[in-house]
């Protein structure tokens, strides 16, 4: 399974949505930046239910920030690999000059993508999207996120995932959806797509922009 770029995954995982939402629980789709917002677009146009963003940040090992020991949410609150926490013997203090400094910058990409704030999720339905997991830590803490600020129900709904992902997000999500479940033993998103290209902030600028000219954003 190979999509052709993220709106293609999009239109793919709206389908696979369009059975599991709730109409009366006011779904809206909340998009991890900045990949998930192409696909998050497609699944608000296609379903015509609200998005905005939600912004979490990877935690990257201090060798090497691309792989990632958990994810940090708005408020603060870390969501931790205990596993490789422990295997990568990260102090208490090393974990918290990271999430201070992912924290910062997390702040600084509210200020682009949500100048007006979140919209208010309490009692509602939120779909959280992204382009694939593989750690699948963003997504949780997107959902922890979601929760906090009183979602009545969480889905996290990807394009893309490992085949064992379920089990780790059952404790933080009610429902996980993957369009494309993967065995690859190397398994990477951009491996699923033709085009994955990493997003500029102004293209996904675009994106909400496109949003608000049909009236699918929600501040």
């Amino acid at each position: 399974m190979i999509f052709e770029n993220r709106e293609e995954a999009g239109e793919r995982l709206a389908e696979l949505l369009k059975d599991r939402i709730h109409p009366e629980d006011r779904p809206i789709v909340l998009a991890i930046p900045r990949g998930g917002i192409p696909v998050a677009y497609k699944v608000s146009e296609k379903l015509r239910i609200p998005m905005s963003v939600v912004v979490v940040r990877k935690l990257g090992l201090p060798w090497n920030e691309e792989a990632g020991f958990g994810a940090i949410d708005s408020e603060g609150s870390t969501y931790l690999d205990e596993e490789l926490v422990n295997y990568a013997k990260l102090s208490a203090d090393t974990i918290s000059e990271i999430a201070k400094r992912e924290l910062e910058e997390l702040k600084n990409r509210e200020k682009k993508f949500l100048p007006e704030g979140y919209p208010d999720l309490s009692g509602r339905e939120v779909i959280v999207v992204d382009d694939g997991v593989a750690t699948g830590y963003t997504a949780i803490a997107s959902a922890g996120f979601a929760k906090k600020r009183g979602a009545k129900r969480v889905i996290i709904a990807v394009p893309v995932c490992p085949k064992d992902s379920p089990k780790r997000f059952k404790e933080y999500a009610d429902e996980f959806l993957c369009y494309h479940p993967s065995g690859e033993i190397s398994f990477a998103v951009g491996m699923f797509y033709k085009d994955f290209h990493q997003l500029t902030d102004e293209e996904a600028k675009d994106y909400i922009r496109k949003a608000k000219e049909k009236g699918l954003w929600e501040p």
